[in-house]
């Protein structure tokens, strides 16, 4: 059972109400502002799934600033996976930034929620490390849900979006400081692997993993074997960053080159055990 662990769902609603978010949301108008930015619907991520041959995936939504925009995406992603159980694993948008965050990121647990992401701390305006990124973490580990966070390398080419996550230092800081709550780097976590063969990281960061994002847009082909060679296969999740990536396609970057076992654990048996 093949599990995309990285894709973003939004109800038809805010889709065609696209320009009027992003004149609200500068978060939002950064990535989706441009009308050829590809924003999917659940019929749309169902869709490529089935032709690519993968039978699940955890679907994310945004980090919007308005609580309105992150109730309205919660409800949709919600619903989409209270409709197709097998198919999708919901992860809430929270904002703790808000007054009263945590309401609606409870409500979203009680409903089914197994995670919280695709969190962007820097473009919403709160301190992952502070009192709000404390409350999240034990939220987070009391209900046994996963964090999964944007992440950015500091150095590189320039691409709507590239700011707004952790960099490969401050997630391992997130990290440590909630040594038992799953946190997932999105992107490679920006790098931060490589931190992981100072036996003194490794040990401090048990929970931490890191999903292959959007990965061939980012860096060469070798580098998914680097992420398994420095971090272990048991820390590394599949994900496409579906719709601005095909899944099938780049699960097929992504196994090039591992074994078997590797690539089971990748494709499918790391998210089942840790995210579902």
């Amino acid at each position: 059972m093949t599990i995309d662990a990285h894709t973003h769902l939004f109800p038809p609603a805010q889709a065609q109400a696209r320009d009027a978010i992003a004149s609200r949301d500068a978060g939002f108008a950064e990535i989706y502002g441009d009308p050829a930015a590809a924003i999917a619907d659940a019929p749309s991520l169902l869709g490529a799934l089935r032709e690519d041959g993968i039978e699940a995936a955890v679907a994310l939504g945004f980090a919007f600033a308005d609580e309105r925009d992150v109730a309205e995406q919660n409800e949709y992603l919600l619903a989409v996976a209270a409709e197709t159980p097998r198919a999708i694993v919901p992860f809430a948008t929270v904002n703790p930034a808000l007054p009263g965050w945590e309401r609606e990121a409870r409500r979203a647990l009680d409903q089914g929620a197994r995670g919280f992401g695709e969190l962007r701390p820097g473009t919403q305006g709160w301190d992952p490390l502070g009192s709000e990124g404390r409350r999240l973490a034990a939220l987070a580990g009391e209900a046994g849900a996963a964090l999964l966070w944007h992440s950015s390398e500091p150095v590189g080419h320039r691409y709507p979006g590239k700011d707004g996550g952790l960099s490969a230092a401050e997630l391992i800081e997130v990290a440590t400081a909630a040594p038992e709550v799953t946190m997932v780097g999105a992107h490679l976590g920006a790098g931060a692997s490589f931190y992981l063969s100072m036996p003194e990281v490794r040990e401090a960061a048990p929970n931490l993993l890191f999903d292959t994002a959007a990965a061939s847009l980012l860096y060469d082909s070798g580098a998914i074997a680097r992420l398994v060679a420095s971090a272990g296969a048991e820390r590394v999740l599949f994900g496409s960053d579906f719709p601005l990536r095909r899944p099938g396609t780049e699960l097929k970057g992504v196994l090039d080159g591992l074994d078997t076992a590797t690539g089971e654990a990748i494709a499918s048996g790391n998210a089942r055990k840790r995210l579902c």
